[in-house]
């Protein structure tokens, strides 16, 4: 399948515990107006509509809270039930199809809140939609909020990692570009720590084919380094997490867009990641030279 044209917004101001975008208003929702404005015009053909996010809501998360305490900065925050709906994905994927002109042409819609690795599902699943003839287009919507319970967890699970917020649309296409997405992955692997990344679990998602570099999926854990070592193998790599923090939903979508505009990549790139819970994707990103 083809890029047919990406748009992404990164983090880009520190504020300690994680790092937001520049200039967006979040509580109006104006990344999401920002970015219908300046990519998507109307829906033409028969599309699919998928929607990666990262931490999905569990039900008894929305429950109705009174106050809870943010253990960031030692405050006692009134009635938050009002956020965490917002912070559904069912609730944001009816709001981003509410908004997309042409509407009618939309054929399918899914989900995918597979945390780290949400936005590497989403690129699976688009492969399969297109090749089964299920739709012509595909729109990949992957969006990225840190959240108070976002920064809960990993805090709860001694996890040390720097959060990001992060949007980025790509429109994907069986007509031929000079930006192709070939030979995605996606392998589960069960695990008793639902935060243990493994060297079986990467080596399920290495791909065989010649490649000039690889994106790895670069917690910068010393247990990610650890299992991906055996895949990195001496390649060339790409990191961006050093300079985004951890985007999870929108992850793999951003760094594919980021890579896309890394003047310096070029040929075949391995694109890897991984979510909680045991689960590893991969895709190749291949730049072909312009006719």
């Amino acid at each position: 399948m083809f890029i047919k044209n990406y748009q992404y917004l990164k983090p880009t101001v520190d504020c300690g515990d994680h790092i937001e975008i520049e200039d967006i208003n979040r509580k109006d929702y104006a990344v999401n107006q920002y970015m219908n404005k300046v990519h998507i015009e109307g829906i033409t053909k028969p599309t699919a509509l998928l929607y990666a996010a990262g931490f999905s809501l569990h039900q008894m998360e929305s429950r109705d809270i009174t106050t809870v305490k943010d253990m960031f900065r030692g405050t006692v925050e009134p009635q938050r039930t009002s956020m965490l709906i917002r912070e559904s994905t069912v609730y944001a994927m009816h709001r981003w199809i509410g908004s997309i002109e042409n509407k009618e042409n939309i054929v399918y819609a899914s989900i995918n809140s597979n945390t780290c690795a949400s936005s590497m599902n989403s690129l699976y699943e688009a492969q399969r939609l297109l090749d089964d003839g299920i739709c012509e287009e595909v729109i990949i919507i992957a969006e990225e909020r840190t959240s108070f319970n976002t920064l809960r967890i990993f805090k709860e699970h001694r996890v040390p990692i720097t959060c990001g917020d992060a949007l980025a649309i790509v429109t994907l296409t069986k007509e031929p570009t000079q930006l192709e997405v070939v030979d995605t992955k996606w392998e589960y692997e069960y695990n008793n720590n639902p935060f243990l990344t493994t060297k079986s679990g990467y080596a399920k998602v290495n791909t065989k084919l010649d490649i000039d570099q690889i994106k790895p999926h670069g917690t910068g854990t010393a247990a990610n380094n650890e299992a991906e070592i055996d895949l990195i193998e001496g390649r060339d790599s790409v990191y961006y997490k050093k300079d985004t923090g951890h985007t999870q939903g929108a992850s793999a979508l951003l760094e594919l867009c980021m890579l896309i505009d890394d003047k310096a990549v070029v040929g075949d790139t391995l694109c890897v990641a991984s979510g909680l819970g045991g689960f590893y994707g991969s895709c190749v990103l291949r730049k072909l030279d312009e006719a």
